[in-house]
């Protein structure tokens, strides 16, 4: 659809005057056109490191940052305050 587009607008750059109405939308809207390609090349480099991040946070397991994987919070606080590991 992209590659359409660009056709189209080339051919109609080619075909007009650059004060002409019809040329001056297409020019704002190759600009615009050009600046989504960029946020959506953007928008995938960030959710490959997004996914990169839950994949690495599934792999260290639940922990509280103490003493090392629980499943208890509770309990975990507990031998943390009373000095048992």
């Amino acid at each position: 659809m992209v590659e359409e587009i660009n056709d189209a607008s080339s051919s109609l750059n080619k075909n007009s005057k650059p004060d002409d109405p019809l040329s001056q939308v297409v020019r704002v809207l190759n600009s615009h056109l050009t600046q989504l390609q960029q946020i959506d090349q953007g928008a995938n480099v960030l959710k490959l490191k997004v996914a990169a991040a839950e994949k690495a946070s599934r792999s260290w397991g639940p922990t509280n940052g103490f003493n090392g994987p629980s499943s208890d919070a509770a309990d975990s606080f507990y031998r943390s305050f009373m000095g048992k590991r």
